[in-house]
């Protein structure tokens, strides 16, 4: 009985770390897809900015005020008003 206890435990603990493994890699593939896609659309609106400048850059805005705003409902403009400063303090990091 005790080899099946200890069979079941380790199945668990195997299960359990999958799906924590699963999460952060998908959590971490999200936020590649997050981060491309700002690159992308602030590439658009400043052509003279190199793709790894805007990428630094949106990785700096996605870290300092993505979970902040995850489940927010405020739109886009708003945080662009509340988060002016953060947002060019990224920007400057960057050109630096």
């Amino acid at each position: 009985m005790q080899k099946y206890k200890n069979l079941g435990l380790a199945i668990v603990i195997i299960v359990i770390g999958y799906n924590v493994y699963d999460y952060f890699k998908v959590k971490k593939d999200v936020q590649k897809d997050v981060i491309e896609e700002c690159s992308k659309k602030f590439r658009t609106s400043n052509p003279e900015i190199a793709k790894k400048v805007a990428d630094k850059y949106c990785e700096c805005v996605f870290d300092n005020l993505g979970e902040k705003y995850k489940n927010s409902n405020v739109g886009a403009k708003t945080i662009l008003e509340k988060e002016q400063s953060i947002m060019q303090d990224c920007f400057d990091k960057v050109k630096q």
